[in-house]
Order: structure tokens, then sequence, then C-alpha cells
């Protein structure tokens, strides 16, 4: 009977706190038998994991591209340092020959100038055969001014340097201006037009009737310019205006020279033969000179005076012989009004 009692007391005392907290199940007293919930598989959001460093790496592309930065940053440098120097060795060479254009009556601001090598010694031979150097390789111009100090040396006095401008080439049918500085007759420059190789217009002056430093001897400097512009020519002489002519115009009708005196005893035998000797020879050189003029009449009417733009370049002269010419300080100004 004890244990039914014990057993009657234990339920009355469970009831007693059901009562007391009805919140408590029974179940949450003795554990429930329910099955455990199953965990989701849902994706959790959250922050995206944060990436490595590699700061090894990062160091090395900082310094190459430092490294980089400053090599291109030294060659700027040094190719400032070294354009700087050619523009003021530029300015120092050019210094010199525009004050010789100025010389000329041009500015310079008006084109360009291209400057041959300092020193240009050509040799030539033959019979009226003219020789180029070509100091300014690709340079066209119609406008020009062009200049030099020369020296020549030959044992013939039909023999000169100068300059051809406007030229359409080195060819025997060259179609250009010739302007030859030539030692005969006491030393005289010529200013040629040729069509096609051949001489449609010949311009003579003395310069020594105007420049008294002008010399016919060898191994003397002479300098020699000529401005060219549209149909004009200048042509200079140490700087020194010695002639302007216009391209256009006629060939000038022959200047003779005066005829031998008479021997003032016609009966003097011997005089009289050397005066013969002297007549022919003169009637010789009228009769070339009339030639020569006719000639070239005839080329000036069916040719052209007033050349397109050309190649310039520093000629050698021989008429019937050796000939050395030595160009110094040469340059070409080229207009920009083309």
């Amino acid at each position: 009977m004890s244990k039914l009692k014990s057993y009657r007391w234990y339920i009355f005392i469970l009831m007693i706190f059901a009562a007391i907290s009805p919140a408590c199940s029974l179940s949450s007293l003795v554990g429930s038998t329910a099955p455990t919930p199953t965990p989701s598989m849902e994706k959790v959001e959250g922050p995206p994991p944060t990436a490595t460093t590699d700061f090894a790496a990062e160091t090395a592309v900082a310094q190459a591209t430092q490294s980089a930065s400053d090599a291109a940053a030294t060659q700027i440098a040094q190719q400032t340092q070294d354009a700087a120097s050619v523009l003021g060795a530029t300015k120092t060479a050019i210094a010199p020959i525009e004050i010789m254009l100025s010389g000329l009556g041009i500015m310079t601001s008006e084109g360009k100038i291209f400057v041959a090598d300092p020193d240009v010694t050509q040799n030539g031979s033959g019979f009226q055969q003219l020789f180029y150097s070509d100091q300014f390789p690709g340079v066209t111009g119609k406008d020009v001014a062009i200049q030099s100090d020369i020296v020549w040396d030959s044992k013939y006095g039909d023999a000169g340097c100068g300059f051809a401008i406007r030229s359409n080439g080195t060819g025997p049918k060259a179609t250009q201006y010739v302007l030859l500085a030539i030692r005969e007759l006491g030393g005289y420059i010529s200013f040629r037009i040729m069509n096609d190789g051949n001489i449609i217009n010949k311009i003579d002056t003395y310069p020594q009737m105007y420049n008294p430093k002008f010399s016919w001897a060898n191994g003397v400097t002479n300098r020699l310019s000529v401005v060219m512009r549209g149909t004009k020519a200048q042509v200079f002489s140490d700087g020194i205006v010695i002639a302007s002519l216009d391209v256009t115009q006629p060939p000038a009708a022959p200047v003779y020279p005066e005829p031998p005196i008479p021997p003032i005893n016609n009966k003097d035998k011997s005089a009289m033969d050397e005066y013969k000797k002297e007549l022919e020879a003169y009637n010789k050189q009228r009769a070339e000179i009339t030639q020569q003029y006719q000639l070239m009449m005839s080329r000036y009417k069916s040719g052209v005076t007033d050349l397109p733009a050309g190649y310039a370049y520093l000629v050698t002269y021989s008429g019937s012989g050796e000939v050395t010419c030595q160009f110094k300080n040469s340059f070409l100004w080229v207009s920009n009004n083309q």
C-alpha cells in the first residue's frame, strides 16, 4: 500500500506544478519526442572575401614604372638640350648670312636659307662645258639669291666659276640662268639665259668699273652674288651692284672695239704689214661678234626668257682647257612666295 501511496503522491505534485506554471508543458519537463528540424541549405548573404595583396609584386611594378618615367624624362631633357645646341649652332652660322642678305636688299624672314659645304672644290676640262656641284639637293625656287666667295685657278682666260639658277637639271640640254665670273679681258661677269643648252641671251659686265677689288688673277678671292625676283636680276661683286637687268629684254646690240690705227707713213712696209695683220684680226673679231649676236637674236625670238622655278648649282665653266674653282661660304636663299 505504501508504494501506491507514493505513486499517487508523485502524480499529485505534478498536477499542482502544472497548475502553477501553465506555460510549462509536460513535454518541456520530460523532453520532447518531436523530430529535430533539418538546417536550411540556403546561401547566407554577407560581405565578399577580402583578396590577398601581393605587396612584393606591387612594389616591383611601381619601381619599374618610376624607372621608365625617369628614363623618359632624361631622354626628353637630352633631346631638348641637343635641339637647343643645334639651334644655337644654326643661329650662329646663319647670323652672318642674314647680315649679307640684308646687304643684298633681302629680309631673311621672307624666305629660307640653305647653306652649302664650307669649302667646295671643282675641276673641269673641255670645250665650252659646264660642270655642276649640287650643294642644295632637292631645293627649287623662282625668286632666289645665291652667293659665294670664289677662287679660280686656270691658265686659260676663257675659264670661269659661278652659279646656275632656275635650272631644270645638269644635263647638256639644260634650261637655266647662268652667272659666271670669267678671267679673260681683265675679268668680267656674264649673265646667260640658256634654253636646251643653247645661249639665247648674254649680258656681260666689267666689274672693275664699279668694284676695284675685283681681280682676274689666279688665287684671288672674288665674292659673287645674284638676286633674282620675277624677271629682274641684280648682280653683285663684293656686295656692290654692278648690273641690273630684265631677262625679257632682247640681246643688246654689239659694241665693237676700236679698229687699229693705220701708220702715219703708209710707205713703211713693215709698219703696213703689222697694221694689216691687226686689221685682219679686228675684222675677224668683229665678224664673230656680229655672228654671235645674230644667232642669239634668232634664238631669243623663239626661246623662253622668264624661266619657272628650278634648281640651283655651283658651276665651273671650261671654255677651252682645265680650270679649278673653289667655292667658300656659299649659301642659297629661296623666297616663300613661289
